[in-house]
């Protein structure tokens, strides 16, 4: 556990909070949503605010910040989709903090705590589901472990980064629900067991990395082979293909052509050499009651 620990020399020499906020259980009929300032709740408006229902807990669940206003009633200056989620729950109240403001305060206040808000990446989101217990940051935790790779909390500095880390949540947790967690494995576990490219760091560029997980995954003879699928890459000057990417790229984009993804067209490429060094074995057809006899 780590404590709150600020330096003294880190103080502001001028400090004015204003008025200090009151916590209170407010019935959800009397917060209202000022136009003048607050956001329309469109179509992924109500989407999210479906979301938060399904999944809706009090251990998750942050003060609604609100303002007294004339009629008794209170401006949501933060936490209106919380609110709808609540009410859409069938919740007829919920905590808010109270803070005395004029109208001009309110609409400030909220730019501020809706645009100055430190953003939580995707890496801290992969922390703490993980330390949640959710299913799919642990089977991308076990998905990377098996094929000898590892998941990190941290995005590592250039120099720190090492062979075999990935920083790519995103990418790996739609990896593994597209293609489903043995085929991630298998392709993730070929990458690595690869000479010369599971053990490059800069081979994990995702550009790289992404076209040629992808190039495998969608070749299940290819998976079903580890060993020669690793020495397929182990063999392949990658570099060179990459590079004839690149190049057709920016072909199109001189001669003013439709662009295309050099991901795209990498992956592309990778897949050819693949078809050619790890042909689909066809299956012969059952002989005939007279071959057999």
């Amino acid at each position: 556990m780590r404590k709150i620990d600020v330096s003294p020399e880190d103080r502001p020499k001028h400090i004015d909070p204003g008025a200090a906020p009151m916590l209170q259980w407010v019935p959800i009929e009397q917060l209202v949503i000022d136009e003048a300032y607050q956001r329309d709740l469109k179509r992924e408006n109500w989407a999210a605010i479906r979301r938060i229902a399904a999944r809706f807990k009090w251990s998750r669940f942050s003060p609604v910040f609100v303002a007294p206003i004339e009629g008794g009633r209170y401006a949501v200056i933060d936490g209106q989709h919380r609110t709808h989620s609540a009410a859409m729950c069938g919740f007829t109240e919920v905590p808010c903090q109270i803070v005395q403001m004029s109208r001009e305060e309110q609409a400030a206040s909220f730019a501020v705590v809706n645009g100055a808000v430190t953003k939580v990446t995707i890496l801290q989101i992969y922390k703490a589901a993980q330390a949640a217990g959710e299913e799919w940051a642990g089977q991308i935790a076990t998905v990377c472990s098996d094929a000898g790779m590892r998941m990190l909390t941290y995005a590592p500095s250039v120099k720190s980064a090492k062979a075999g880390d990935l920083v790519c949540v995103a990418f790996i947790r739609d990896f593994i629900a597209r293609r489903g967690p043995e085929a991630a494995t298998a392709a993730l576990t070929i990458f690595r067991r690869a000479e010369g490219v599971g053990d490059t760091p800069e081979f994990y560029a995702l550009k790289i990395f992404k076209a040629i997980l992808e190039a495998l995954a969608s070749r299940p003879h290819c998976l079903a082979r580890h060993d020669e699928a690793a020495q397929f890459l182990t063999r392949t000057d990658l570099w060179k293909l990459v590079e004839e990417a690149e190049a057709f790229v920016a072909q199109r984009r001189r001669a003013g052509l439709p662009s295309v993804a050099a991901r795209d067209l990498l992956e592309s490429l990778v897949g050819d050499a693949l078809d050619k060094a790890l042909p689909q074995r066809m299956a012969l057809p059952a002989p005939t009651s007279s071959e057999a006899a």
